[in-house]
């Protein structure tokens, strides 16, 4: 029976960490520099469908990034330095 316990308690430790290792599906977001941190990121409050209608330059991006920042967002500089240039890359506004 102690064994039992043992094996149940092993498995309710693994589980937060099997699911912090698995990545959230980018699916229309092309490969990049930037996309990764993106992911890592903003896809923790985020669905992917939040970037995709809006076309924004890189600098605006990067002051919605800020805002994010002021709501709590843990995020270095560079890290959003990354996102915004990727984010106006891929969603910048349409020529």
């Amino acid at each position: 029976m102690l064994k039992l316990w043992a094996a149940i308690l092993a498995a309710l430790i693994a589980l937060p960490a099997a699911a912090q290792q698995k990545k959230p599906a980018a699916v229309g977001f092309p490969d990049g520099p930037g996309k990764d941190v993106l992911v890592s990121k903003c896809f923790q409050c985020h669905s992917p469908n939040m970037w995709m209608d809006q076309r924004q330059d890189r600098r605006a991006w990067e002051s919605a990034l800020y805002r994010m920042v002021g709501r709590g967002a843990l995020w270095t500089q560079d890290e959003i330095r990354q996102m915004a240039d990727y984010l106006g890359e891929v969603y910048g506004r349409k020529q």
